[in-house]
């Protein structure tokens, strides 16, 4: 291909900070000009996307109405892999706008939280840490309640690329690890992962961690509602680092209240950011963070270098990496 492809404008779709920018910024080629945004609006965003070629999406939804004022639009890049509830892909599709995603450092950074989050609920390590900011000593108070996770049965709600790590990084902690997935996966694969797969019924009423790794659709959403929560063991916890909607808050919170769940672990919510209070802060065993689980340093170097090296394929007329197929 020519090395005198055409520049391209690439609008980087989140709202951040100047460090955020600058980290972007650090892995675009010459000849890909980045466009961020100041207030985060949704009139700037549509401002600025009128004459960007492609968009690199996170968190905030790239939907319909954006899409139709990308008069300029050819290519649509996710800085992860839930491209499912972040992009209209019909849209994408009806202008035949290409997609990709990038699935490098969502792994590790997804799995490696995950772990934190079963630890911290067990050991109720934001009620601790809160309490001793007041100066309050609670040595002996949560020995009764806290739970360590060596020896623990955790059940895996979908071993996709962010499932198969955390069942390694588990290994460590010789869990008894039992896994939920409608794709069926090697017999020697399951003997790496030293895991086991069992129907969704079996995963809930035996693990004693449930934690949840697939995309949002229209069979995920609610996976967890107060029918799924009763066969839970009880006691049990639910760590939720895949899309908010997987759960229904409102069952979860009852759970929460009448003891039958023993504790909470949450990245993503139903509504983002929840608005106001959630009532999900009011419980000492439920540990919750902003939808960052993936968020580091070295997991954004990743992505970035992925994400505009791909960029740069798409300028230069190359195939893509990591393409989703829209029909």
């Amino acid at each position: 291909m020519s090395t005198d492809a055409p520049p391209i404008k690439v609008l980087y779709f989140n709202h951040g900070g100047q460090d955020l920018y600058d980290l972007v910024r650090s892995s675009a080629q010459p000849g890909i000009e980045v466009v961020t945004l100041e207030t985060g609006s949704e009139e700037e965003r549509l401002k600025k996307i009128v004459d960007c070629d492609a968009v690199i999406v996170g968190s905030f939804a790239l939907e319909r109405r954006f899409i139709e004022a990308a008069r300029r639009l050819r290519f649509v890049h996710h800085q992860g892999v839930g491209y499912h509830d972040t992009v209209d892909a019909a849209a994408l599709r009806e202008r035949q706008i290409a997609l990709a995603i990038a699935p490098g450092g969502t792994s590790i950074g997804v799995a490696e939280h995950t772990i934190m989050l079963m630890l911290a609920v067990g050991k109720r390590l934001a009620f601790a840490d809160a309490e001793m900011r007041r100066g309050k000593w609670h040595t002996n108070t949560l020995r009764a309640e806290s739970h360590q996770l060596t020896g623990a049965t955790v059940g895996i709600v979908g071993l996709g690329r962010i499932g198969k790590e955390l069942a390694r990084m588990l290994t460590v902690f010789r869990t008894t690890t039992l896994y939920h997935d409608i794709v069926d996966m090697p017999k020697e694969l399951e003997r790496e992962l030293k895991v086991t797969r069992v129907g969704l019924d079996e995963l809930l009423s035996r693990s004693d961690i449930v934690t949840l790794h697939v995309p949002l659709t229209k069979d995920t959403k609610h996976l967890i509602n107060a029918e799924t929560v009763k066969k839970m063991k009880r006691g049990a916890y639910l760590i939720n680092n895949a899309r908010g909607p997987v759960v229904s808050e409102a069952a979860l919170v009852d759970a929460l209240k009448s003891g039958h769940l023993g504790g909470a672990g949450l990245d993503t919510y139903e509504v983002e950011p929840p608005p106001g209070v959630t009532p999900l802060a009011e419980f000492r065993n439920v540990v919750l963070t902003p939808h960052h689980a993936p968020g580091t340093i070295e997991a954004m170097k990743l992505k970035m270098n992925d994400i505009f090296a791909n960029i740069d394929r798409f300028r230069r007329g190359e195939a893509l990496e990591d393409r989703i197929e829209l029909g």
